[in-house]
């Protein structure tokens, strides 16, 4: 697996995490409806990103810039896509429900991407200074 491709496993892995590590507490505090609802919210963000990153670490295996950025491009799309869609079934469909919960796991797990940036951001650093 090369490097880029392991920080992009560690970041899902980190986003479901976060999410199931959400869920538990909201369980202890405010019961199942939150903590489903928080993992709900979690894969909103989670599955998103999953098609994201298979689209960038495919594209990423041919030749040039050009797959890359079309990869890129249509992975975004996508994933703006399937979280509307995911919103959508989710306030649809999913009763009970406890809407800030499904937006907290949802926020939760999209901060995590920001966290890998600042922890990859110093490795980052250090490739640069080697070369």
């Amino acid at each position: 697996m090369t490097p880029h491709g392991f920080a992009i496993a560690a970041t899902l892995a980190g986003q479901a995490i976060v999410t199931l590590a959400l869920s538990g507490v909201l369980l202890i505090w405010q019961g199942q409806v939150a903590a489903t609802s928080a993992v709900l919210g979690g894969l909103t963000a989670l599955v998103p990103n999953a098609f994201l990153a298979g689209r960038l670490l495919r594209a990423g295996m041919g030749e040039g810039g050009k797959p890359l950025l079309r990869a890129a491009w249509i992975g975004e799309i996508g994933k703006l896509v399937i979280t509307a869609i995911l919103f959508a079934v989710i306030f649809a469909r999913v009763r009970p429900l406890e809407p800030l919960a499904v937006f907290g796991g949802f926020i939760a797990a999209q901060l995590v991407i920001f966290g890998a940036l600042l922890f990859d951001s110093g490795a980052s650093d250090r490739r640069i200074t080697k070369n």
